[in-house]
């Protein structure tokens, strides 16, 4: 005989369907997501601690008797019910910087899926605003390609140029490239600053404000999750090994430190990992095409997708009714410091010398000096009483665009007699040209020593400044 389903077993699925539709409904429309997709609840990228079961969020949307009590605030979700409570933190799920906020060292799928989820909301917010001119919401996440070739191509032994290797792509998406080259005071716009024609040199706050601006970047020293402080993610291509340097930038020039941070991985190592690039030429193109990269009135500063930053000292820096938007109060990049600050700490050094250091392992001056560079140390000398520690070895040998773990960087620092963690012990730090010398002060950021401008600084002149043979600065020569 044909049996039918009994009616009482409708009735059933009937009110189970109606629980479970009226709780996704509830879910859904919960007024706490503020550019997350329903799913985006699950990511790992908007659930904060602890991170809700699937279980759990399943026992809330079918068995209604199970929960007791959902209290929803300004800054959370909390689910109770007779065995446990869950509660979501609101930033987690409407912010999805929240998971990177104050984290300097980013892997490629931390990089990844917080470009994802970015994507996804800027799309959300450009939908909510259709019929407004804010397609961009007030925080963005801004990919800066800090590609920048100190020696020529092992294999065609020519010098790369990073800036067409940008127009030319792949890039990260809505990235800029930033030249810390041209972002400098050169000798061509700063005379009276850089006399001696130095390289790179760093920016005044000014052209460090106005180059941003041009970005259309937005930054400042910011409070908490400010929404109008963008987070920076610094990027290069294979070869390129110096990316600490813009890292520095930012964060010298008065960027919040917690939202600059750094790739650990080349743009090659992004694609083979599944990340989505921009892989048109912008040679032959309009700048705008690539909306929001480029600053409200500063379209006429960029060529091909590069910012022209003599063009735009020439027509801004000087003119007082251009007011940068920008914020930053930094006129002077912070831990720098100049040639009579190294040679106050060598001559300290020489006259005290090795025998007269005080209990604490520290000469009176109470200042040290590590030199980063690589063999040019050995090679062209170096001054009295530093310390070598070479960029390179701070970066992974497998990859170069990767810091050592935590261990292995205070394990250099050790060996040399370096208490990093001692605030009392200044530092200064010198390389060739002021740009390896970064990788030894992010190393130490990233050990937790305590910065200040008294006790961590960077030598800007570094030896380009201190070798020159019109500087009568006390050197020690490699012996033949």
């Amino acid at each position: 005989s044909t049996s039918s389903t009994p009616s009482w077993a409708v009735a059933c699925f009937l009110i189970t369907l109606s629980f479970v539709t009226k709780r996704c409904l509830a879910l859904t429309a919960a007024p706490v997501t503020y550019n997350a997709k329903p799913q985006a609840v699950l990511s790992p990228m908007s659930v904060s601690r602890p991170v809700p079961s699937f279980r759990g969020v399943l026992a809330y949307i079918s068995h209604p008797f199970l929960v007791h009590h959902r209290y929803i605030t300004r800054d959370s979700i909390t689910l109770h019910s007779s065995s446990s409570s869950i509660s979501i933190d609101v930033d987690d799920i409407s912010n999805p910087f929240s998971k990177i906020h104050g984290k300097t060292l980013l892997s490629i799928q931390e990089c990844i899926s917080v470009s994802n989820f970015y994507r996804d909301s800027l799309q959300k917010h450009a939908n909510d605003n259709e019929n407004s001119q804010n397609k961009i919401p007030p925080q963005k996440l801004v990919f800066v390609d800090g590609s920048w070739y100190h020696r020529p191509d092992p294999i065609t032994n020519l010098f790369r140029n990073p800036s067409l290797e940008f127009q030319t792509g792949p890039r990260l998406p809505n990235a800029r490239y930033l030249d810390m080259d041209a972002i400098a005071s050169s000798q061509e716009l700063f005379p009276e600053r850089n006399p001696k024609g130095l390289m790179h040199m760093m920016p005044t706050g000014r052209l460090f404000r106005l180059a941003m601006d041009a970005f259309g970047i937005s930054g400042g020293a910011g409070s908490g999750m400010d929404d109008h402080v963008d987070h920076v993610i610094i990027y290069a291509k294979r070869g390129a090994l110096f990316i600490p340097r813009i890292w520095f930038s930012f964060v010298s020039m008065g960027h919040d430190p917690d939202r600059v941070h750094l790739m650990q991985g080349s743009l090659e190592d992004w694609i083979e990992e599944g990340g989505e690039v921009e892989d048109f030429s912008l040679l032959g193109s309009e700048d705008g095409e690539r909306e929001g990269t480029v600053g409200y009135g500063f379209e006429r500063f960029f060529d091909q997708g590069i910012l022209n930053v003599t063009r735009l000292f020439h027509e801004y820096y000087h003119t007082e009714e251009v007011q940068t938007r920008y914020r930053s109060s930094v006129e002077e990049a912070l831990n720098i410091c100049g040639k009579q600050d190294v040679l106050n700490a060598v001559n300290a050094f020489l006259e005290q010398g090795e025998s007269k250091r005080n209990g604490d392992g520290l000469v009176d001056d109470n200042t040290i000096i590590i030199d980063t560079r690589g063999s040019g140390y050995k090679r062209k000398g170096h001054m009295p009483s530093a310390i070598h520690l070479p960029y390179s070895q701070l970066a992974s040998a497998d990859n170069p665009l990767v810091l050592r773990p935590k261990e292995e960087l205070r394990k250099l620092f050790i060996e040399r007699g370096i208490d990093v963690m001692n605030p009392k012990q200044k530092i200064i730090l010198s390389c060739g040209s002021g740009v390896s010398v970064c990788h030894g002060y992010l190393a130490m950021k990233i050990l937790g020593r305590e910065m200040t401008e008294e006790n961590t600084r960077i030598y800007d002149g570094s030896w380009m400044e201190w070798g020159r043979d019109d500087e009568d600065n006390p050197k020690i020569f490699p012996t033949i």
